[in-house]
């Protein structure tokens, strides 16, 4: 039943199909333009569909390069839309076959860990979204492999140029209509759907990520980056990882507060959804031999390992595929958010209805929260399903949150107490100036959510990112002159795939001893970074005042330098785990982020270089307009070309810009992130109608460490709470003396 259904939908291709791939141009400079012109539509009966259709691929015959291959006779026989509509509904069976024996793997291992896909608001959820992009991507990559077309990673921009002229059906487009936002001017969607008016899905939770330069796919649609521009293969992901230091210095500029804070904010903007199987739990079967790269990542391990020898290799999920800018076309490969894309706490609140409804108390506009006895403040609450900490008991539960990765870490942990903290705080505020809204739980949840979002905003923007990028870059980027700043809805507000997965991969600040130290910060020990990855004992130790206990200590120490060193426990522990037959599984967070980049088709470290305004390097020594010479040299060992360099392993050997902890390359890709999500968020903060100028005023007042104070167990706060306390550049303000938010202007 379920493949009629599926047919009647495909039945429509034909209409969406023809007259769309009437001319196509030959782009490549000094070459005369090519034109196709494709048989008309044919006949359609749906009983043909019932006869498999499978392409003959004569991989002896001679490669023709694109686009001349397009206008071959045999192109004129599978681009016509019957042919199409078979071959997508092949590929669809294909898809959906795998993802059904992924769930009986998964069933049989007990896993369980849902990622939420409802239906999402404001949006049908016709079938499911990542399937059928990615079988559109399959469909995509065998158009190319019948028509013997040589493609390679410089054509995937005109490939997909090609590609996106076939339209799917609309009936497999979870985009196909627009939403009503008339009763979404004002606050925000938990989604994010409703932001830009004119481009209503743009930005919103499950869609794809946007980029600055074109994929980089060695089959021009889909496959890693893998080969060197001299024809060789590239090094291997942990091959270069084992060439980066573990022998980190600490950088007393910043705390490792800063350090936690960054990965909450990125977290907030961006989720890299793994592939999931039939019932949305992510696929488990990925190993050593596993051979679809659409389904896994799989990173070689060398046997003369020096720190995992034994292990052949790791393997993650690869990240869900989505259409690009929600047009539901034929084209190149892209990667889905499964988060919002705006900085809108997200992390904290949700970005599905049912992640969002799950953490709302259902009264007074309250988040949930658990109270010990032993602690202060509240926690979060627990999870009903699912287990996102390995140590997970009927006492000591997993937290959850807006986020699947709450527990990534303790402090991570500690972070999204604060924010559940100061919610009900401010909705309890809120509730006392308008007491015509004690029952009004939704408006209580909204003008709180409004109010915490500003903060979050405001601390990013004004504490954060100038540590970062450093004031020069941040104000470049993103300053103003006014009390307000104005919207432009042409700036597309969508997290940049380059920047989510190599610039604000900021490992190398991550320390691997964190203090925990009691709310009159005395010292109570120093803790693994391993011991409070993905675990929850110490968020329940009340004998040393769990979460606050490490929010204190971030406050005190220092970070990791940025540049090419990285803690041992990231590095070479990551995830360490035992099996039953006393084998020890690892994973390496450097190695990840070079093979998910190539997953990813992003493009190499020089291609970003001139996009940013600098000369294109020919040698190696032509970095040297932004590293010192022994990194240039270095990343000479590790490579054949300067083309070859990994975005992520090039942006830690540069030398920092004035007053940040990145490079120039670096700096421009996060400055061109947080410029977008800032002008083209419609409800950021100091856009103009968002807040009176009385309540922007107040928003302005409420300083970091007031909001710490106000949501930590803890005595004294720095003034500014991003860099370690220091008597004359950075005192110790007594918590005591700090002054609530004032509420005045909203009465």
């Amino acid at each position: 039943m379920r493949a009629v259904i599926l047919l009647s939908l495909l039945v429509a291709f034909i209409s969406t199909i023809n007259c769309q791939w009437s001319t196509v141009q030959q782009t490549q400079r000094g070459l005369p333009v090519q034109q196709i012109s494709l048989v008309k539509t044919i006949g359609f009966t749906p009983n043909t569909l019932n006869n498999r259709f499978i392409l003959q691929n004569d991989i002896s015959r001679s490669r023709i390069p694109f686009p001349q291959c397009i206008s071959s006779e045999q192109s004129q026989v599978l681009l016509n839309p019957s042919t199409l509509q078979k071959l997508l509904h092949q590929k669809l069976q294909e898809e959906e076959r795998k993802l059904k024996q992924e769930r009986v793997r998964n069933d049989g291992l007990k896993n369980n860990d849902i990622m939420d896909f409802d239906a999402i608001q404001l949006r049908a959820d016709a079938l499911n979204g990542a399937l059928v992009a990615r079988a559109a991507t399959k469909v995509s990559a065998e158009i190319m492999s019948q028509l013997g077309c040589e493609t390679n990673s410089t054509l995937t921009e005109r490939i997909d140029r090609f590609l996106r002229r076939v339209r799917l059906p609309p009936s497999l487009c979870a985009f196909n209509t627009n939403p009503d936002c008339s009763g979404f001017t004002r606050f925000r969607t938990i989604t994010g759907v409703c932001n830009n008016l004119e481009r209503p899905y743009e930005g919103s939770s499950q869609t794809a990520y946007t980029r600055l330069l074109p994929a980089a796919y060695d089959d021009g649609i889909s496959k890693p980056r893998s080969r060197s521009v001299l024809g060789g293969p590239l090094p291997a992901c942990r091959q270069i990882s084992v060439t980066m230091s573990s022998k980190p210095v600490f950088d007393t500029s910043f705390n490792n507060l800063f350090v936690g804070y960054g990965q909450f904010l990125v977290h907030d903007i961006s989720l890299a959804t793994p592939v999931t199987d039939s019932g949305r739990t992510p696929v488990s079967s990925c190993s050593c031999s596993s051979q679809d790269h659409d389904m896994c990542t799989i990173m070689e391990i060398s046997s003369n390992d020096p720190f995992m020898a034994g292990q052949k290799c790791m393997t993650m999920p690869a990240t869900a595929q989505a259409f690009t800018d929600q047009q539901c076309t034929l084209g190149v490969k892209d990667q889905m958010n499964g988060n919002s894309h705006y900085i809108d706490l997200s992390v904290t609140y949700g970005s599905t209805k049912k992640t969002a409804v799950g953490l709302r108390a259902g009264r007074d506009g309250f988040l949930k929260t658990a109270k010990k006895s032993w602690s202060k403040f509240e926690i979060p609450p627990g999870q009903r399903e699912g287990k996102s900490c390995t140590d997970s008991t009927e006492t000591q539960k997993c937290f959850a949150g807006g986020d699947s990765r709450l527990m990534e870490n303790v402090l991570l942990s500690g972070i999204q107490a604060q924010w559940l903290r100061i919610h009900n705080l401010f909705a309890k505020k809120m509730a006392e100036i308008h007491p015509e809204w004690k029952n009004n739980d939704d408006v209580l949840y909204d003008e709180t959510k409004k109010i915490s979002s500003a903060l979050h905003q405001r601390y990013t923007y004004d504490f954060w990112l100038p540590i970062l990028i450093g004031k020069q870059a941040t104000q470049q980027y993103t300053g103003d002159s006014g009390l307000f700043s104005r919207y432009d809805p042409n700036v597309r507000g969508v997290v940049i795939n380059e920047a989510v997965t190599a610039a604000l991969r900021l490992h190398t600040l991550v320390r691997d001893l964190y203090t925990r130290c009691t709310p009159q910060a005395k010292l109570i020990d120093q803790v693994w970074l391993h011991d409070i990855l993905a675990k929850s004992k110490l968020a329940y130790d009340g004998a040393n005042n769990g979460v606050d206990s490490l929010l204190c200590g971030a406050l005190y120490d220092y970070g990791f330098a940025g540049d090419a060193n990285f803690g041992q426990d990231i590095h070479h522990r990551l995830f360490e785990t035992t099996t039953k037959t006393g084998e020890v599984k690892r994973h390496d967070i450097v190695a990840i982020n070079i093979c998910r980049a190539r997953e990813h088709g992003i493009p190499g470290y020089n291609a970003f270089r001139e996009l940013c305004g600098l000369r294109r390097a020919s040698r190696f020594e032509d970095f040297a307009d932004t590293m010192g010479p022994a990194n240039a040299a270095k990343l000479q060992s590790i490579y054949d070309h300067p083309e070859d360099v990994d975005l992520f392993i090039g942006m830690n050997h540069e030398n920092h810009v004035p007053g940040g902890l990145v490079g120039p390359v670096s700096a421009c890709i996060i400055g061109t992130q947080f410029r977008n999500l800032k002008y083209g968020d419609r409800l950021f903060y100091k856009h103009e109608g968002q807040f009176t100028p009385e309540q922007l005023t107040a928003i302005n007042k409420y300083t970091y460490n007031c909001f710490i104070c106000h949501s930590t167990d803890i005595e004294k706060v720095a003034l500014n709470p991003f860099k370690p306390p220091n008597d004359q550049t950075n005192p110790l303000g007594l918590c005591s003396e700090c002054p609530a938010f004032d509420f005045n202007s909203w009465r």
